[in-house]
């Protein structure tokens, strides 16, 4: 039996394994082969198996047809204004395969979205708010972010658990044209929470695999980079962080959950002052504020209430009762497809994607590939939550 081959353009091959920023060696490794063989490939001097174009295609995340094209079609490149935040005080180091794939992903999902608008001729919601983050202290920033989430003292403190406040967040920022995303194929040691920019449908991604309170903190802390327009690498969200920028955004985004202005005029807080470092009181503040007690100590801190060495006292203790707690509290895993889908990609993007769909702009079959290959008989009840 001979060996089919597909032909596909070894200049698409370099074009599709430089989008993710892979070497030869990890596309070689991926699809199983030898790297001598695969550079074979990208010289033109021998052909893949179709098997084995399938496979590069997958890798690479690319539709298997475009492998024939002469020239590559328009699609950028992984986007430059981006910004990660992991776990405590580990640097992110060079990004994961995983975490290629889900940049990529939400930068697709965004081009459906603008391919959607366009379609449907819906106008386009433009999102320019900018402040300089070296221009204004933390207070005046923090203030014009509440006024942006549309958040007050009074409707902050009817949250009935930080799900709903989570939900409350996120929620709005789609109204004005945000696609807040969740991840949970990543360990938070590798991602908390990550931003691109564009004047149109700016992303944030949280990782669902942190308690509500953690993601709470990741997107405000997103939100800040996004408005203040500071890409980079985030560290961790304490308020020790050996990046002056980071350390700004994460007491940036303390101050925008608890304004300091509500937090003095508070009875805890003042009790705090007279007994220090009171654990019963953290735990009032972070309920009545639903934010996390780290959130709480590190106001304390930022406000000259307890030293460097008791945060970080404290917070090991924090750091160390969450994990026995989600040690404890571990589950299969398994979520039911239409939960899943909503939780990962939010009402916005799944709205208008269904929209499309019910006006047979789109088909079925994109529409599944739009939400992640959800089948066709779960569109009515995420139809149902996006307008619930």
């Amino acid at each position: 039996m001979s060996i089919v081959r597909a032909p596909v353009s070894p200049n698409i091959l370099v074009w599709g394994r430089e989008r993710l920023s892979f070497s030869a060696e990890t596309v070689a490794n991926l699809i199983g082969i030898p790297i001598e063989k695969y550079q074979e490939w990208e010289k033109g001097t021998a052909l893949p198996t179709t098997a084995q174009a399938e496979k590069f295609a997958k890798a690479v995340k690319i539709p298997f047809a475009w492998l024939f094209l002469d020239v590559p079609p328009k699609n950028p490149k992984l986007p430059q204004n981006t910004d990660y935040r992991t776990l405590r005080n580990q640097p992110l180091g060079e990004i994961s395969i995983k975490l290629r794939y889900l940049i990529d992903e939400a930068v697709m999902r965004r081009d459906v979205m603008i391919e959607l608008y366009t379609e449907q001729e819906i106008e386009f919601p433009h999102f320019r708010e900018f402040i300089d983050i070296s221009a204004y202290d933390d207070i005046y920033i923090a203030e014009k972010l509440r006024q942006i989430l549309g958040l007050t003292i009074d409707n902050q403190i009817k949250f009935k658990d930080s799900g709903e406040a989570f939900n409350y967040y996120r929620d709005y920022l789609s109204t004005i044209g945000f696609l807040v995303f969740q991840t949970g194929d990543l360990s938070t040691e590798e991602i908390r929470g990550m931003s691109i920019y564009d004047d149109i449908f700016p992303i944030i991604v949280v990782n669902r695999k942190d308690e509500y309170n953690a993601r709470i903190f990741s997107l405000i802390h997103e939100l800040v980079h996004i408005v203040t327009r500071t890409p980079g690498i985030c560290d961790n969200f304490t308020m020790l962080s050996y990046n002056e920028i980071e350390q700004k955004c994460n007491k940036i985004a303390a101050e925008v959950l608890v304004p300091v202005k509500n937090l003095i005029l508070d009875s805890n807080w003042n009790l705090i002052n007279e007994y220090s470092c009171n654990e019963i009181c953290i735990k009032k503040l972070a309920k009545k504020f639903t934010v996390s007690r780290e959130v709480i100590i590190g106001r304390l801190l930022t406000t000259g209430k307890i030293n460097r060495d008791l945060y970080i006292k404290k917070l090991s203790e924090y750091t160390k009762e969450y994990e026995i707690i989600k040690e404890k509290s571990k589950k299969s895993g398994f979520m039911p497809p239409t939960a899943d889908i909503c939780s990962q990609v939010g009402k916005l993007y799944a709205r208008t994607v269904l929209n499309a769909y019910n006006q047979e702009i789109i088909t079925a079959r994109d529409a599944s590939l739009f939400l992640s290959k959800l089948r066709i008989h779960h569109f009515s009840k995420v139809e149902d939550w996006c307008f619930s």
